[in-house]
């Protein structure tokens, strides 16, 4: 019965191979909301460590707050990356749809870190030892399509020191080679206006004096997408604005990496979308046409995912292809987070045989790059450092040499 099953859905859609349709780049390494490992998560730290690395993507997690503005953000609560119990004792407030970017702007997203971790915590996530430096930079704000709309000269301004709660224009400045705007205090620069009754926010960024001169791509995820009715039109919104949507603002370029840089960011692929939810695949299959690569992330115990069989995998590999989806991101097991297996050898034939590009997630250990490596085209990871020296040594990524994670972060002044 199960081979049976399995042959009557590989006949309903094995006639097209979805990964022919646009440009994916293959063996990426794409640094899992930056790092869990090495620096706090999905924080302006975690990008440019991540993009002076040499991942090829940055991924994120989107959700908006109150008013408006798309997070870098993993957790439906703020309660365990930020100190948000702490900052609003008076309320049981603690998603982020509870607060404005400006109310969040009070969270510290860093400290965290270094309590959880105190074998790899560094001064320079912690903001009364962050370093104050004179400066003549010029300080510049973004207008629609990515284009400066105004600037300020900075005369002394921090380096490192508090993480705030990234926006996703955050993680793609950085991705330019920028990083977030600070005054003299370290607070990060920005102003507001009022458009058609909306708060607009103008955030400044400066040219990062530490750019590696990498231009990773974005690999976005809707995250919690069912408590953002709508996210996936908001993303489509927000990278036009930000001059990143492709389709509003085409791209040609295929070249991957040039005199050992990445540039991924500069070509056709420089966004890729992704998400567990098969409502929101739909949602972005309307707005973005099948026309940015897109990822069908795979958990077993989701509706769509109840068990590892052959009727569960079909179903979602039937469900990715209509609604244009490219590749599948399943969970692979292993320490740390021991999570289910859903890239068996058989998981993989399964995949394979229906022409999909395949993007697991997580790596966190060598030993996980040697189970899994063979059985897949790009590796989420948290250590960008461990995934980048499995590719070199496997000559599947030679133009660019592994880099010293700790050396970065040194580097970065972190």
């Amino acid at each position: 019965m199960k081979w049976t099953y399995i042959f009557s859905v590989m006949i309903l859609f094995s006639c097209t191979s979805p990964q022919e349709k646009i440009f994916i780049p293959k063996d990426i390494v794409i640094a899992h909301r930056g790092s869990t490992y090495w620096t706090p998560e999905e924080t302006e730290a975690a990008y440019r460590w991540a993009r002076n690395m040499g991942a090829d993507y940055l991924e994120v997690d989107i959700q908006r707050t109150k008013d408006g503005v798309l997070l870098a953000l993993h957790d439906p609560s703020l309660e365990r990356t930020t100190n948000a119990k702490k900052v609003f004792q008076d309320t049981n407030r603690c998603r982020a749809s509870d607060f404005t970017y400006e109310e969040m702007m009070q969270l510290d997203a860093g400290v965290w870190f270094n309590v959880a971790y105190p074998e790899r915590a560094r001064l320079g996530y912690t903001p009364s030892l962050a370093k104050l430096k004179a400066t003549d930079r010029v300080a510049v704000s973004f207008t629609k399509d990515g284009k400066v709309s105004d600037s300020l000269v900075i005369q002394e301004t921090y380096i490192g020191g508090k993480q705030y709660v990234s926006t996703l224009e955050d993680v793609i400045r950085i991705a330019e080679g920028y990083c977030i705007a600070r005054d003299s205090l370290g607070n990060r620069l920005y102003k507001t206006e009022r458009r058609n009754g909306k708060l607009v926010y103008h955030f400044y960024y400066v040219k990062d004096p530490k750019d590696s001169e990498d231009r990773p791509g974005v690999y976005i995820e809707t995250k919690e997408p069912d408590l953002f009715p709508g996210v996936e039109k908001d993303l489509f919104q927000h990278l036009q604005w930000l001059g990143w949507n492709v389709l509003t603002k085409p791209v040609t370029d295929t070249i991957l990496y040039r005199n050992a840089k990445v540039r991924v960011g500069k070509t056709s692929a420089k966004v890729i979308l992704q998400t567990f939810s098969p409502h929101s695949l739909k949602n972005l299959y309307a707005e973005f046409k099948g026309r940015v690569p897109t990822t069908l992330l795979l958990w077993q115990g989701d509706a769509n995912m109840p068990h590892n069989d052959s009727v569960s995998y079909f179903e979602n590999l039937k469900l990715a292809h209509d609604y244009g989806a490219q590749i599948i991101g399943p969970s692979i097991g292993g320490f740390p987070n021991n999570y289910d297996d859903l890239l068996t050898e058989e998981n993989f034939q399964w995949i394979r045989g229906q022409g999909f590009i395949i993007h697991p997630y997580s790596f966190d250990t060598e030993d996980q790059t040697k189970i899994y490596g063979k059985r897949c085209d790009g590796m989420f990871t948290n250590r960008t450092d461990l995934t980048s020296l499995y590719y070199y040594k496997q000559g599947r990524r030679q133009k660019i040499v592994p880099r010293d994670a700790e050396k970065v972060l040194s580097d970065l002044e972190y």
